[in-house]
């Protein structure tokens, strides 16, 4: 899973399950659906903020919460709901003011239900929260150079791990087409002095599709170091995780502060 400080936590992707015609109303009504996402997620993390400090010593990291802030907060399932109900009706309240259309006001009050009912799941469930922070590396840097690979697409993303084994989510993607006889070598962007401090090493993942990448490294790759492309090609290797695993959940009973 996502920190909830990772960039892109949701995209126009996750919204497009609930609404297939998002990208069409937002294209004829003139609506930026990346700044609903950001309002969104702006508006979700003050009510976690104030549900994080109201419960006080039920947060193993009460006492720093106010300086890490939602850094070591995990997007659970019920959380990303939250988010993505959240931006939904903002996105619809607006197409509602430009147009007045009834049927924009119907979709806006049903996500407004919908976020308040996923907005009480989370808190039912409780908020997932890390010991160690593993955030979302930047898109790797990729260079070319001589080698043996065919040509083809290659797909390329990376994550961070810590001394546990624990792995974090994956960067973006960084795509090229290699050209025959060619190889490539693989940095993460951050190097040595950026990397995060629950860093023990890294992960790379390729494949010749964005779908189909697997880890291509047996043990963890050193912090600053850089990874080449084998004579052998790409291995068939295990498929990504889904980041990080909640190391506590912290139990939250408090109704949201409205206003």
């Amino acid at each position: 899973m996502a920190l909830f400080t990772d960039a892109q936590i949701v995209t126009i992707d996750d919204l497009l399950p609930f609404e297939a015609s998002l990208v069409q109303v937002a294209s004829s009504h003139d609506i930026n659906v990346d700044q609903k996402i950001a309002l969104a997620i702006s508006s979700v993390s003050e009510k976690l903020l104030l549900l994080l400090n109201d419960t006080g010593m039920s947060d193993p990291q009460w006492l720093s919460r106010r300086v890490i802030g939602l850094s070591t907060v995990v997007v659970t399932p019920p959380l990303q709901r939250w988010l993505c109900f959240e931006a939904l009706a903002r996105f619809f309240a607006e197409a509602y003011n430009v147009q007045l259309n009834t049927r924009f006001e119907g979709k806006w009050k049903e996500y407004q239900d919908e976020t308040r009912f996923a907005a009480d799941q989370t808190i039912q469930a409780g908020l997932g929260i890390v010991f160690k922070p593993l955030p979302k590396p930047k898109m790797p840097e990729v260079s070319v150079q001589q080698g043996n690979a065919p040509a083809e697409p290659l797909f390329v993303q990376t994550s961070w791990l810590d001394a546990q084994g624990n792995e974090g989510a994956l960067s973006p993607v960084n795509g090229l087409v290699a050209n025959n006889g060619s190889s490539i070598s693989v940095q993460m962007a951050e190097g040595a002095l950026q990397s995060p401090p629950a860093a023990f090493g890294w992960n790379i993942y390729l494949g010749s599709s964005a779908a189909e990448i697997t880890l291509q490294n047996g043990n963890p790759l050193t912090i600053g170091s850089t990874w080449s492309l084998p004579a052998s090609g790409i291995v068939d290797g295990p498929q990504p995780g889904g980041g990080q695993v909640p190391n506590y959940i912290v139990p939250v009973s408090r109704q949201i502060r409205r206003g």
